[in-house]
């Protein structure tokens, strides 16, 4: 896993933002070079925190990075704020850059779904799971997460959102006449297609191959060798999607890779939601 996770950790700093938001919120970190990663290192760290969930996966990244890459003292890392003997959020970093300053931190990472309609959530930018949304995480983080500092941390010089993901469109509807005010224009993006629209996919063309997305391995471009067991053709994706929807109705992302040489490269990442969503993914 040491290639796709030196992958993750460039994904992991190197992406665009998928917010927009003021300087006095915005981290001033250096990009990662692949030469800083040290890979024995990092297989180690993501050995010991191996995660399902893609959200801890990408932390635990962002700590290798601020940790090891950069040499930041790590104050406190997932510091439970308690009020009145119950829990009242968490404190994803603070840490101390080079000059001593002591910042607290909040990260994500998100993916959202645009759908035109009107619909339950009252937002047009809908989680796989519907229960999530884009205005919903950016009220949250800078309301609540990243003011849980003020009062226990008040010598803390900076409070940063890093967030990071990729918004999912549907190819056959128009694009969004204005985005989001917190959302940033230079964000990631993707294609969804919903259960019935499968047939749209052989629009890539035979030479296109298809990998189902395993979490946490959601962030990096696809790269794998052509000799991958989980390589499948059109008519093979098609029927893994259809008997998976025949059986539960969770979304599923898969990535559209092209041969580039010796290996193949993810060219798309598209979300496969089915029929009702997101009704039925509340």
């Amino acid at each position: 896993m040491t290639a796709q996770a030196a992958r993750d950790l460039l994904w992991a700093i190197n992406s665009p933002s998928l917010i927009r938001t003021s300087p006095e919120h915005l981290p001033c970190w250096p990009v990662c070079e692949a030469a800083e990663v040290v890979s024995g290192l990092l297989q180690s760290s993501c050995d010991q925190h191996a995660r399902h969930r893609v959200g801890l996966y990408f932390e635990d990244l962002v700590h290798f990075y601020l940790k090891v890459v950069r040499s930041y003292e790590i104050v406190e890392h997932g510091l439970q704020i308690q009020e009145g003997g119950r829990t009242v959020g968490e404190l994803d970093f603070l840490y101390r850059e080079v000059d001593g300053g002591l910042h607290h931190c909040e990260t994500a990472v998100k993916f959202y779904l645009f759908i035109p309609e009107s619909n339950e959530s009252g937002s047009q930018f809908i989680g796989p799971n519907a229960a999530d949304n884009f205005e919903r995480k950016t009220q949250r983080l800078f309301e609540h997460q990243l003011k849980l500092s003020e009062e226990r941390f008040p010598s803390v010089v900076k409070r940063e959102a890093y967030v990071k993901g990729r918004i999912f469109y549907h190819p056959l509807r128009d694009a969004p006449e204005a985005l989001p005010t917190a959302l940033a224009p230079d964000h990631l993006r993707g294609i969804w297609i919903r259960e019935s629209e499968l047939e749209w996919l052989r629009l890539s063309g035979d030479e296109t191959k298809f990998r189902v997305a395993r979490k946490p391995l959601w962030l990096a471009p696809d790269v794998v060798t052509p000799d991958d067991s989980e390589l499948r053709t059109i008519s093979g994706i098609c029927r893994y999607l259809r008997q998976h929807f025949a059986e539960r109705r969770t979304p599923q992302l898969i990535n559209a890779l092209i041969a580039h040489g010796d290996v193949w490269r993810e060219s798309q990442r598209i979300f496969v939601v089915s029929d009702q969503w997101p009704n039925d993914a509340r």
